[in-house]
């Protein structure tokens, strides 16, 4: 098998509620999404962040400044033990290939609720639209245990989802930990992994060893309430400011 070729997809697992989806993605399509990391990283665009100079830019029509990409040891007071990573949220940068990461996630979820009828049946709709591109340096990760509905503000958050983008070899660590799970998922390119958002699934990312960076996708499945999305709330109000 040559290195750019994908292997062939047989199937979700399940591990205490955890889907697995081996080779879900395509090699292609996780090469394309670290290239637009590191374009975005090299270019250090990013809305609402200001640089000392606060210079601003226009990319097809939306307004960017010039910083520095969100770190992720700023987000918890343990500081570099805590969280260490690079974090661009693809939705303010690129709506078309978050459009394409979402079909993706759309078919994972899927076939997540063959499985798990509940998440659709007889509940209010839910939807995924933030896609959150991450890198992790080799000495970094996320090392706190935590659940993705924690707080109050991620209260409406159910079910989580995350693509591995590149492998990262097994003496290298920096895999994903489950707590109460004891279980321990490998980076390996292609793979889809979603799980619920809540307490019985607290998790954390192993320490990150050796030369090479780990490339993650991410986000979450919200409950909207009733038939009414975020999107269209959005879109909405974008047309109210337009009129």
């Amino acid at each position: 098998m040559t290195e750019q070729q994908t292997p062939k997809y047989e199937g979700i697992q399940f591990y205490d509620h955890i889907g697995v989806l081996d080779n879900f993605a395509t090699n292609e399509f996780c090469d394309s999404l670290i290239d637009l990391f590191e374009f975005w990283y090299t270019k250090k665009y990013f809305k609402n962040e200001r640089s000392d100079e606060n210079k601003v830019t226009s990319i097809d029509g939306h307004d960017f400044t010039l910083d520095h990409f969100n770190d992720g040891q700023s987000q918890f007071p343990q500081g570099g033990m805590g969280r260490k990573d690079h974090q661009l949220y693809l939705e303010i940068c690129d709506c078309t290939m978050t459009a394409e990461v979402n079909k993706v996630i759309g078919l994972a979820f899927e076939q997540y609720v063959k499985e798990y009828k509940g998440l659709v049946s007889d509940a209010d709709p839910v939807s995924s639209w933030t896609v959150k591109l991450q890198r992790t340096d080799p000495g970094g990760g996320y090392h706190v245990w935590h659940c993705e509905n924690g707080n109050f503000l991620y209260r409406d958050r159910v079910l989580t989802w995350m693509i591995y983008l590149n492998d990262i070899p097994l003496e290298s660590g920096g895999g994903t930990d489950f707590y109460y799970q004891k279980r321990t998922f490998h980076p390996k390119k292609g793979t889809v992994v979603l799980w619920p958002a809540a307490y019985t699934h607290m998790h954390r990312g192993a320490f990150l060893t050796g030369e090479q960076s780990k490339y993650i996708a991410t986000g979450w499945f919200i409950r909207e309430p009733g038939n009414v999305t975020e999107k269209e709330i959005s879109d909405k109000r974008q047309m109210k400011l337009e009129e």
